[in-house]
């Protein structure tokens, strides 16, 4: 019997970090999908996570450049990285992101470019966070625990909702795409980390088969952090 959504505040297991920071140091590259949302949280994690010492300031984390926005494309980015031999992590950050035929969530990507580049992820070495239907049901999940499937347009419209509770009065995004233009994503959502991770991480059978609905960036959080497995 599938659950009523609900919110799982209550009984979040804290992430378990390592205490010393003076460990061997890592480089990560990472490729998103999108230009803006993705990267900005990303950026906004290491940053504060340097900040306060749960990150070693001398980790080198790196975006690479964006030239695509869908799956295979992500990984066409990562690969024509200059020195990408010099990092110790590969990682893109993709969506399932199914044809969809209404609202703002208008597209989507074929599950032939999807797969290829699941498929070829795998052959490089390249760990995937994929999020299924899309990056912003990792958003949702700062607040709510999702189990029951759902279309990007409804997920990125939840999302909306959830980031304008948060925000304060004259600073309401007013749609969707408005959730590209918030640079300290990260620092709005920081407080709800646990939820988060908490909730993907139950999602994670979900997440092996790349099932709606799941995200795989509490794997990409967790190797930042170098969360003790």
């Amino acid at each position: 019997m599938t659950r009523k959504n609900q919110s799982s505040f209550k009984n979040v297991v804290p992430l378990v970090r390592k205490k010393e920071t003076r460990v061997p140091l890592k480089a990560f590259l990472i490729a998103c999908e999108g230009i803006c949302t993705e990267p900005n949280y990303i950026k906004g994690l290491v940053d504060y996570e340097k900040a306060n010492r749960q990150i070693a300031e001398g980790t080198i984390v790196k975006i690479a450049s964006h030239q695509h926005s869908d799956p295979y494309g992500v990984l066409t980015d990562l690969l024509a990285t200059p020195n990408m031999d010099d990092y110790d992590e590969l990682w893109i950050v993709i969506d399932r992101d199914e044809f969809e035929l209404k609202g703002e969530g208008f597209g989507g990507h074929s599950e032939e470019n999807f797969q290829k580049a699941i498929d070829e992820s795998k052959c490089r070495g390249v760990e995937v966070a994929c999020s299924n239907p899309c990056f912003e049901l990792w958003i949702v999940l700062h607040f709510e625990y999702r189990d029951t499937a759902c279309s990007r347009f409804d997920i990125q419209r939840r999302a909306l909702e959830k980031v304008n509770s948060i925000l304060p009065n004259g600073k309401k995004l007013k749609k969707v795409n408005d959730l590209k233009t918030v640079g300290n994503l990260y620092d709005l959502l920081k407080g709800k980390l646990d939820t988060a991770r908490n909730n993907a991480a139950k999602l994670k059978d979900n997440e092996k088969k790349k099932a709606n609905p799941s995200s795989g960036m509490y794997k990409l959080l967790d190797s930042l952090l170098g969360v003790k497995k």
